[in-house]
């Protein structure tokens, strides 16, 4: 696979978004190309503090409409988008706003590139919050055979996972890309409707930061907060584990040695 080609990729390998021939082809590339394996960690790091920082609005019901109707006459051959374009009415508040966002992302990204567990956090924590959407309304699954599932999709081994218990449920297991290092990724949910991310992931290159360690019983991982959400950072092995959560931290803690223990 030649450069184009695979940088025309790198923002659906980033998504998990390819298919599995592809997406091996793709890593081949990049794990044989400087240049391409930097262009993969931007998008990653730029995707992921977008996702993070950058707010978000419910579009108005009449420009939806719009939207739609744009679309639509562009499927035609229409003036389609061109037109909506121009009967947006761009003020200056809105371009100020756009500016500002820009300049968020700008000055974001060169404070994230000095520190690489920031960038993992970030984009982390933008896929837990997918994952927590994505499964709301999805049947719980058989979790012994989507334990087996997954093994089979990623290069590596794991330990024993945690698979639920009469508080937690196991709702999801999938392969991520975090900064361009394959991932498995395990969903639980509790009683209350609130998710936690579990990530494994080859611990090569992965530095576990000496301060913000949590004391729990004998253990002591990373800890920081990033976008109102717990993260725990620990090796066990030759893993490195990545635990994101929606709960408080003394229910963080907890979860923590639940999935700690199983292994």
């Amino acid at each position: 696979m030649e450069c184009a080609e695979a940088r025309e990729h790198l923002s659906d390998l980033n998504r998990g978004h390819l298919e599995a021939g592809t997406a091996e082809a793709v890593r081949a590339h990049v794990g044989q190309c400087a240049s391409c394996a930097a262009a993969l960690q931007r998008e990653a790091e730029v995707r992921a503090l977008i996702q993070a920082r950058a707010p978000r609005y419910p579009a108005p019901p009449a420009l939806r409409s719009r939207i739609q109707a744009a679309m639509a006459q562009d499927a035609f051959g229409g003036p389609g988008w061109r037109a909506l374009l121009r009967s947006h009415p761009w003020t200056v508040g809105s371009l100020a706003g756009a500016i500002a966002v820009l300049l968020l992302v700008w000055g974001g990204t060169l404070w994230m590139a000095r520190d690489p567990v920031s960038r993992l956090a970030a984009q982390a924590v933008a896929e837990h919050v997918e994952y927590a959407k994505e499964m709301m309304n999805r049947p719980i699954p058989d979790p012994p055979a989507l334990v087996k599932e997954l093994r089979s999709q990623v290069d590596f081994s794991f330990e024993p996972i945690f698979r639920g218990d009469s508080q937690v449920q196991l709702v999801a297991g999938l392969v991520s890309d975090l900064l361009g290092k394959r991932a498995a990724a395990f969903v639980y949910r509790d009683g209350s409707g609130r998710y936690t991310t579990l990530f494994l992931m080859p611990e090569a290159g992965t530095t576990i930061p000496a301060e913000n360690r949590m004391p729990i019983e004998t253990f002591k991982p990373h800890h920081r907060v990033t976008s109102g959400r717990h993260l725990l950072l620990w090796k066990q092995r030759d893993l490195a584990c990545l635990l994101i959560s929606d709960l408080d931290e003394a229910e963080m803690a907890a979860m923590f040695l639940k999935i700690r223990k199983a292994a």
